[in-house]
């Protein structure tokens, strides 16, 4: 994703299914049009994020954490500079397949 990095912290963390890591934008940017196939938690830690989603928008400045739930369908907006640090659950989200 251009702008933004994405790098995992915690993948196979023994007896939980927790995963989690650090998003960091470097410059203004923007991920448009996720759908969580899981539940996120997202803490800031430096600048200002914004979540857009169906219901209206959430922004989160330096302290505050946003829960996303499962199957929203979101937006991610930075600003350059900003970090945060997410965690999710199932962390294997990714492995899972429907059907």
């Amino acid at each position: 994703m251009p702008g933004l990095e994405l790098s995992r912290a915690i993948t196979h963390a023994g007896t939980t299914q927790l995963g989690g890591g650090y998003m960091r934008f470097e410059k203004d940017a923007e991920f448009a049009d996720w759908t969580l196939s899981y539940d996120e938690v997202l803490f800031v830690q430096s600048g200002e994020l914004e979540i857009v989603g169906e219901g209206g928008s959430v922004k989160a400045g330096v302290g505050e954490a946003v829960l996303i739930p499962n199957g929203a369908k979101v937006t991610y907006r930075g600003r350059a500079g900003t970090v945060g640090f997410f965690v999710l659950w199932p962390f294997d989200w990714d492995r899972k397949t429907e059907g």
